[in-house]
């Protein structure tokens, strides 16, 4: 069965546990939206929270700032063979 990580991210602006829970309310956005559309889903989807690491730009701008606030989808299209 292919699976789908749906991983929150922000910015470095701000304390570290606001920016998780952020993080996490991002991803459970883009969860809930997909199971609106798609209840089957479900058992595919896993969600994580990366609010202090892993920024594709510097922080030092906005522009940098903003590429970090993002939500990523990781596709594992791998077939599961149980043992």
């Amino acid at each position: 069965m292919s699976t789908l990580l749906i991983i929150g991210r922000t910015d470095n602006t701000g304390p570290l546990a606001f920016n998780e829970s952020l993080a996490l309310a991002r991803a459970l956005a883009v969860r809930d939206h997909l199971l609106s559309a798609h209840p089957r889903l479900m058992p595919t989807l896993s969600v994580k929270a990366r609010g202090a690491c892993c920024f594709i730009a510097a922080n030092d701008t906005l522009a940098g700032r903003t590429q970090n606030r993002r939500v990523e989808l990781v596709f594992d299209l791998r077939d599961k063979v149980q043992p």
